[in-house]
């Protein structure tokens, strides 16, 4: 028994070391909407209704997107999804009266009656293949299944106990693009560096990113929900490297790579002419036409 304990705190101890590197985001707009901070968020809401206002709040520094280059932070609205034990959060971006964009999913699975994990994974588009973000083993009791998978149970998260509540309907939001909520007060976006800080409040051992996802029900469900805007895809490219300035768009100058042309098909350079051969060829003597 002995042995067993401590195989299992190895295996936390390692599964912790291995969450506590933080993922980055694929795109600038993955930075401009922290899933850390929705966590957080979504721990402290009464349901999910109150959630929905919480993401929409200038004051707590989880969004600052702008997809469609308004000039104005996008209203996000909660959609939610449900089948047996499973619960399918979507966090839905909209840009226009028929644009929207999915910006992550809230995926809650309950395995039993006081074990039920939950994790936000960012769109594809915007984080990149499996960004998954979760609640960390100092915010509850710790449950596995299988040989790997582990998890904090959020069974005792008011919103939770909220969604898994007997009778109980669907949420429907009432968020479209106009007339706004009431309750939302619209604000600019502001510069990513003081945004960055400020939103990295929300980064704290409470939460870690995931290897793999709790919820292959969710999965399924998204995959024939999901929706993207092609708006959001041109405004919000790839970031940078580190060692790059940010993009200005398409070059309107010359070609610096090689250079082709019908006579040098291919990626051949075309050969060029120095200065000083220019000169030997115009001084050059030439040979006169016989008669």
């Amino acid at each position: 028994m002995k042995k067993i304990f401590i195989t299992a705190q190895l295996l936390l101890l390692t599964l912790c070391f291995v969450y506590a590197q933080e993922q980055t985001p694929a795109t600038e707009a993955g930075e401009d909407f922290d899933l850390y901070g929705v966590i957080g968020l979504f721990e402290e809401s009464e349901d999910l209704a109150d959630f929905e206002k919480k993401i929409n709040s200038e004051d707590n520094d989880v969004n600052n997107l702008d997809l469609n280059k308004d000039e104005e932070v996008d209203l996000v609205k909660v959609i939610e999804y449900s089948e047996n034990n499973t619960r399918l959060l979507v966090l839905q971006a909209v840009l226009s009266d028929t644009d929207v964009q999915d910006i992550a999913t809230i995926e809650i699975e309950k395995h039993s009656e006081n074990e039920i994990s939950l994790q936000v994974i960012g769109d594809v588009d915007i984080y990149g293949p499996d960004y998954i973000i979760e609640p960390a083993p100092e915010e509850g009791s710790i449950k596995s299944y299988g040989t790997m998978a582990v998890f904090v149970s959020v069974h005792v998260w008011r919103p939770v106990m909220v969604i898994y509540s007997p009778g109980r309907v669907v949420f429907v939001s009432a968020v479209v693009w106009w007339p706004r909520p009431v309750w939302f007060s619209p604000w600019s976006p502001i510069g990513r560096s003081i945004w960055i800080g400020r939103a990295h409040r929300w980064h704290s051992p409470r939460c870690r990113p995931g290897r793999s996802r709790h919820s292959v029900r969710g999965r399924n469900m998204y995959s024939t929900q999901r929706k993207t805007s092609p708006a959001a895809k041109k405004n919000y490219g790839p970031k940078p490297s580190p060692n790059q300035g940010p993009s200005t768009g398409p070059s309107k100058g010359p070609s610096k790579g090689p250079s082709t042309s019908p006579n040098n098909p291919g990626n051949s350079p075309v050969k060029t002419t120095s200065p000083n051969q220019k000169q030997k060829q115009k001084t050059a003597p030439q040979k006169k036409k016989k008669k």
